[in-house]
């Protein structure tokens, strides 16, 4: 809306809905009175000078108005059978006419000036109001050209102006009319020549406009179309004018197209409507239409339609909903629904795959209390203090839970939500929910792996400790536990002399230093436990940074009272840790919360070449790169909070490549907390190789190589993923000609042999980027990526109609076949499936004329330019 006029000042300051008056107010009622247009008779021109500018604004009333000293009187309406004259103080078009330009007003409830109009209060309802002033040559604003609507809307800066140019239009008509008028009293033909160039000047206001702008009967006989509409269609005005506009209209659509006609002309209201469009050279286009009834010079009625194209929008909304069934789809696959509750209504929405996770059937409306039904356990309080922290402080969840399904599945799933909020208020909570049961139950196998391993370890007859240069215990086993008579947490941070005292063992004492001091001791004494002399054999392996400084040492103890018992104890229990730790073909690494190494085992050593004293204490990245380093960062960072994870990698390129299968568990301290994570990886390259081997026969057809139908559509798949190949790409559906008599007459044997030669004659013709297909029998397919030019396609098609002429010797035999060929081009959209069905039924069409031969070439005119 354009501000005020400052030199404008109101009548009434406090009172914004009195309307200002102009300051040459004497002056514009003295030409305004020069017109002698007052109190008028209705005039043709100045009526469809209303018409036009309320079907451009596409509003349901447009009208001229003249602001007198203290009325509105209206000159021309259209959309009421009239209108009474309006006290000046009331008047809309009196603040228009202090305006440089158009006055909108988008809605009139919220201006302070119209607010509390009766136009706005009352039975008129209006809502919007936009007014250009209608100026005379000498600069008085006389009244204006206004359109009205009962419903909030604004101009484009193109309609605003369209409208300003037809209120200058009805300025000039009116200082026509008043020529006329005044030529009147001398010559009538004088005021015909005027009216004439002034309707002539009106209709060429209407032929600039970029809206297609028909008149028609009711048959569909085109009266009259604008030049923009001919451009649309590939014609001249002069060419469409007697012709029915349904042959313009996609037959499909011509029904509905002249069902809506039928109405236009039986209730003589304005109605809109959507439909296909062929041009001349077959291109179809959507087009929005909006009808009215008009009646020319002798009062028949007549279709008057303006059109835009909105072909781009119908685009968009196709891809839109391509997009959501690719969302469906990909839920489907990855068993990933959503969900969402709306707080307002208590209204909850389930996607398709959200109710197959429940087991629910497709039109299951699932309610709150029902839904949270399905959950067990304590399930539905995790969810309620989820939904509270959500709500207090806007925390998103992400939770494990159990769940029965209707069939009565037990089942755990994956649920994450938030909260979302409008203008500050909770209005809806959205999330996911994904099917885990899989994962759920292979966690809960691994937990009992581990608390297998762990009660093995801890019930082995063997002292196991690590020492710290301060002779500090900060790892003790639970059979060292026992041997002190304490609790794990009484041992660690404390000495050995504090533990026992002066009566210690000076024999072990001495060794203790050495291995301090780098020297690896291995030993026997006596330990004297609750007065009982025990024989312990102990081994203490120093410690060393990478700076070769020993950081303390292992120790090992066994007891060896029983020789023999525990040697042979001994013995078993190397090999397993040996089995477990050396010969297992998995590649062991130790890594701490630093991402530093703790250990590795030899075939860890193998697998990267380097001895593990090259490996310990360094960073992972240091062994690993920076590339692999970073791609298994986010799985690091989830086992160093808690979570065991699984994943796969490639190390290598090309025929060299060899695929790993990792675990990372989370190592935890006594406090629960994560202090590092085991890396488990087996080598699972063969298994790999085979799976690759197993999904490249899968897609080939045995007998000829060629893609079969699986292997031809995955190709094109992938092809249209890459932006603007669709554009390019054509598709060539073959069928052998005269094949079935040679099966017959010469047996299979011989059948597969020419449908062996012939892929091979096909795969010499075409590129190493195209794609060959054996579809089935002998229906063959050629797919072409990067086609610029018809002619290439046309080509490549003569190749191979020739090279099927061509005979085939086989055993003796000369054999002749021939194919017929369905040719399509395009697949903008990425839609395959389409370009297949009309290759195929172009093949049909080459069948019907006669085999041997192309169709679906389009022709090309010799201006065309051919890319």
């Amino acid at each position: 809306m354009p501000p005020f006029d400052a030199s404008v000042i109101p009548t009434v300051a406090d009172d914004p809905s009195l309307p200002p008056r102009p300051a040459d107010e004497a002056r514009r009622l003295q030409a305004l009175r020069a017109l002698m247009v007052l109190d008028s008779a209705p005039e043709p021109l100045f009526d469809q000078i209303a018409q036009l500018a309320a079907s451009l604004c596409q509003v349901p009333m447009a009208l001229l108005n003249l602001v007198d000293a203290e009325r509105q009187w209206t000159k021309a309406v259209t959309g009421a059978d009239g209108m009474p004259d309006l006290p000046r103080r009331e008047s809309f078009c009196a603040h228009a006419i202090t305006q440089a330009d158009v006055l909108e007003v988008p809605d009139t409830r919220l201006d302070p000036r119209f607010r509390h109009n009766p136009l706005v209060t009352g039975d008129a309802r209006v809502v919007f109001y936009a007014g250009a002033p209608v100026v005379l040559p000498d600069g008085e604003a006389v009244g204006t050209l206004c359109v009205v609507d009962q419903q909030v809307r604004r101009l484009t800066p193109a309609l605003r102006e369209q409208l300003r140019q037809l209120a200058g239009i009805a300025a000039r008509a009116l200082v026509m009319r008043r020529e006329l008028v005044e030529g009147a009293l001398s010559a009538r033909s004088h005021y015909e020549r005027v009216l004439a160039r002034s309707e002539e000047h009106y209709r060429g206001i209407v032929e600039q406009q970029h809206e297609l702008v028909s008149l028609a009967r009711r048959d569909g006989e085109l009266v009259y179309v604008n030049p923009a509409y001919a451009r649309h269609f590939g014609r001249t005005p002069e060419a469409l004018a007697g012709t029915s506009l349904y042959a313009l209209v996609e037959p499909a659509d011509r029904d509905a197209v002249h069902a809506l006609v039928g109405r236009v002309f039986d209730t003589d209201a304005i109605v809109s409507g959507e439909n296909r469009m062929v041009s001349a050279d077959g291109t179809e286009r959507w087009v929005a239409w909006t009808n009215r009834v008009q009646r020319d010079e002798h009062g028949e009625p007549l279709l008057h339609s303006v059109g835009r194209d909105i072909s781009e929008r119908k685009r968009a909304e196709d891809t839109l909903r391509a997009s959501q069934a690719f969302l469906e789809r990909t839920g489907r696959v990855a068993r990933v629904g959503g969900w969402e509750l709306d707080l307002r209504s208590g209204r909850l929405d389930w996607s398709a795959e959200t109710r197959r996770i429940h087991e629910v059937p497709d039109d299951y409306q699932p309610a709150l209390e029902t839904a949270l039904g399905f959950f067990v356990g304590d399930a539905r309080a995790r969810i309620d203090e989820a939904v509270q922290r959500a709500l207090r402080h806007g925390t998103p969840w992400d939770l494990e839970l159990p769940l029965v399904t209707a069939t009565g599945r037990q089942a755990w799933v994956h649920v994450v939500g938030e909260l979302q909020r409008e203008d500050g208020r909770a209005v809806r909570m959205i999330g996911a929910m994904q099917d885990v049961t899989e994962r759920r139950q292979l966690q809960l196998r691994l937990a009992d792996s581990e608390r297998f391993v762990r009660q093995i370890t801890n019930h082995l007859p063997v002292r196991i400790t690590y020492v710290d240069a301060q002779r500090r215990y900060r790892f003790v086993n639970d059979a060292m536990c026992r041997r002190f008579g304490r609790p794990r947490e009484a041992i660690l941070g404390r000495t050995r002399a504090e533990l026992l005292g002066d009566g210690d063992s000076a024999l072990l004492q001495a060794h203790v230093g050495l291995a301090l001091a780098g020297t690896e001791q291995q030993f026997e004494f006596d330990d004297r436990i609750d007065g009982e002399l025990r024989r312990m054999q102990s081994q203490l392996v120093p410690d060393r940074g990478p700076d070769g400084e020993v950081r303390g040492y292992f120790g090992i103890g066994v007891d060896i009272t029983d020789a023999t018992a525990a040697r042979e104890a001994l013995l078993r229990q190397s090999a397993t840790l040996r089995s477990v730790t050396e010969a297992i073909p998995a590649l062991v690494a130790v890594i701490g919360a630093d991402l530093r190494y703790r250990f590795v085992n030899s075939a860890f050593e193998r697998w990267f070449g380097r001895d593990r004293g090259e490996i310990v204490d360094q960073p992972t990245r240091s062994i690993l790169g920076d590339e692999e380093s970073d791609a298994s960062r986010p799985w690091a960072l989830r086992a160093l909070a808690g979570e065991t994870v699984s994943f796969e990698r490639a190390d290598g390129h090309g025929p060299t490549v060899r695929h790993l299968a990792i675990t990372y568990i989370p190592l935890r301290l006594p406090d629960g907390s994560v202090d590092g994570f085991v890396s488990v990886a087996q080598d699972i390259s063969s298994h790999k190789r085979e799976e690759n081997r197993l999904l490249q026969l899968s897609r080939r057809d045995p007998l000829t190589g060629l893609l079969n139908r699986a292997g031809f559509e995955d190709w094109l798949g992938r092809l249209l993923q890459r932006d603007g190949a669709g554009a390019h790409l054509a598709l060539l559906y073959l069928d052998l000609d005269h094949f079935k008599p040679v099966n017959d007459q010469h047996g299979h044997a011989v059948g597969d042999e020419v449908l062996r030669m012939f892929a091979q004659r096909v795969a010499k013709i075409v590129r190493p980027s195209d794609a060959v297909a054996r579809l089935g029998g002998d229906e063959f397919a050629i797919a072409l990526a990067g086609v610029r030019h018809p002619v290439d396609t046309q080509r490549v098609a003569d190749q191979v109609i020739a090279a099927a002429r061509a005979p085939f010797n086989v055993d003796g035999l000369r054999l002749r076949i021939g194919t017929s060929v369905g040719l399509a081009h395009g697949a903008p959209d990425g839609d395959w499936r389409g370009l297949v069905a009309r290759a195929d039924a172009m093949l049909y069409r080459a069948k019907a004329e006669g085999r041997g031969r192309l169709a679906g070439l389009e022709p090309r005119t010799p201006d065309e330019p051919t890319a």
